[in-house]
């Protein structure tokens, strides 16, 4: 975060008259992005110091770096092994591991909070079906407001588009296979694009904008002809990979598709961007295997500091993954610091299957504790966030709230953020799913 230019967007929102105040009422958003995320804004943007944002980047990349690894330090470089001992369900395993190739793309979303320090990692989102990458639309629409344009000029704010760094991503991807502009398919599961309609249509409006065409999809829908890959019989180059192993696994029809997805990607035919392989280090597990005394005693000293300078202490409650000392450690830690703790899945997203310890009583967290020995889940430190002061625009009243940051990343490094925020008062998981949650743009403050 940055307290500075924070404590003077604030101060200047404090009039009843301000026009700064009232500029996230006003903000002239494109139709669908603003038929889909219009209702649901903060009342101002976040800003951040852009070479400490930028270091936290750099900060988790490399820790993508070490999460890759892990097969190879530990398990001979056999990723059903790897995936074994997170606990994970084999058939997911199997699934992930189709096409794996030991490095995956760097593209990944970090999940953090700030606690007035520092970014704090809570979770590491892995592959091409990230939300929040048209964000930048918000940047925009803040921009063409006047009161906020001067401030922004004052105070020399920037941003970076995701969406361009998405697009740029999916013309290198198709490089190999055309050399004209590609066509591009995001593809969900079967059943996938109803629930989440509004959402896309946001995407393609904002892919639009750099040029690229996105086609709309299930995986139910393509085909294949003359080795390449076809959406309702239009030729793909490129499939941007949105549904997930868990909505596949019992689908024959659908796994059978994936093969062709891949046969095709390793021909050259069509492109995927990406295979499943980077899910295998999406869990949360992944990021306690990183405490694991194991894991430890490879790394180098400069390794060891960025884990910890990056990640609250996280342990894998799964029993197969761990020697039975290292196991009874993280229980004893788990019986006798609930408070300060909290339980997730390893895989999940909107805080569902959440846990948190200060919220429920022991025996429930007993109870809760007992029942996630086996599968895929994980205990970690709470990270305590520091607050973001936001003023009411209609009432002119202060409030805190949590800020959950979606900071991007891919092989250039730092690739844009988002952010969700909640009060504190409407609950400890700030998703979406959480009716009280608001979104809002971040942009960067030079040093």
């Amino acid at each position: 975060m940055s307290v500075d230019v924070t404590k003077n967007y604030t101060e200047e929102c404090r009039d009843h008259d301000s026009a700064l105040r009232r500029a996230a009422r006003e903000l002239r958003l494109p139709d669908t992005y603003g038929n889909s995320y219009g209702k649901l804004l903060l009342d101002r943007p976040l800003f951040v110091a852009e070479p400490e944002i930028t270091a936290f980047a750099d900060d988790l990349t490399a820790l993508f770096g070490l999460l890759v690894s892990l097969p190879d330090r530990l398990y001979d470089g056999d990723p059903l092994r790897y995936c074994a001992a997170l606990g994970m369900d084999p058939r997911l395993a199997e699934l992930m591991s189709r096409g794996a190739t030991g490095e995956p793309p760097v593209y990944a979303r970090a999940d953090a909070y700030h606690d007035g320090t520092c970014f704090k990692l809570l979770e590491l989102n892995v592959g091409s079906q990230l939300g929040g990458t048209d964000s930048a639309q918000l940047n925009r629409a803040f921009l063409q407001v006047p009161a906020f344009k001067e401030f922004a000029e004052r105070h020399r704010l920037g941003h970076i588009d995701t969406v361009a760094r998405v697009a740029a991503a999916l013309r290198r991807a198709a490089a190999p296979v055309t050399a004209g502009e590609p066509v591009v398919a995001l593809v969900e599961a079967n059943g996938g694009l109803a629930a989440y309609r509004h959402v896309f249509a946001a995407l393609q409006e904002a892919m639009l904008g750099h040029g690229v065409r996105l086609l709309l999809g299930e995986i139910g829908e393509l085909g294949e002809r003359n080795g390449k890959i076809t959406l309702r019989g239009t030729p793909l180059d490129v499939v941007l990979r949105y549904f997930v192993a868990g909505e596949i696994v019992d689908d024959p029809a659908a796994r059978a598709t994936l093969d062709l997805l891949l046969t095709a990607h390793r021909s050259g035919r069509t492109a995927m961007y990406t295979t499943l392989e980077g899910a295998m280090f999406a869990s949360k597990g992944s990021l306690a295997m990183l405490h694991d005394p194991r894991v430890r005693r490879t790394l180098s000293d400069a390794e060891r500091a960025m884990v910890d300078r990056v990640m609250p202490w996280t342990g894998l409650l799964s029993r197969a993954g761990q020697p039975a000392d290292e196991y009874a450690e993280v229980l004893e830690r788990c019986h006798g610091d609930r408070e300060n703790l909290v339980l997730k899945p390893g895989v999940g997203h909107g805080g569902v299957g959440t846990v948190v310890g200060h919220e429920v009583t022991d025996a429930q967290w007993q109870e809760a504790l007992a029942a996630r020995t086996e599968g895929d889940h994980v205990v970690q430190e709470r990270v305590r966030p520091a607050g973001e002061p936001v003023i009411d625009a209609d009432t002119g009243q202060t409030r805190d709230w949590v800020a959950n940051w979606g900071v991007f990343v891919d092989a250039e490094g730092y690739a844009g953020a988002f952010v969700r925020a909640l009060r504190a008062e409407d609950g400890a998981v700030v998703a979406y799913a959480n009716p009280g949650t608001r979104g809002t743009c971040v942009f960067t403050v030079p040093s």
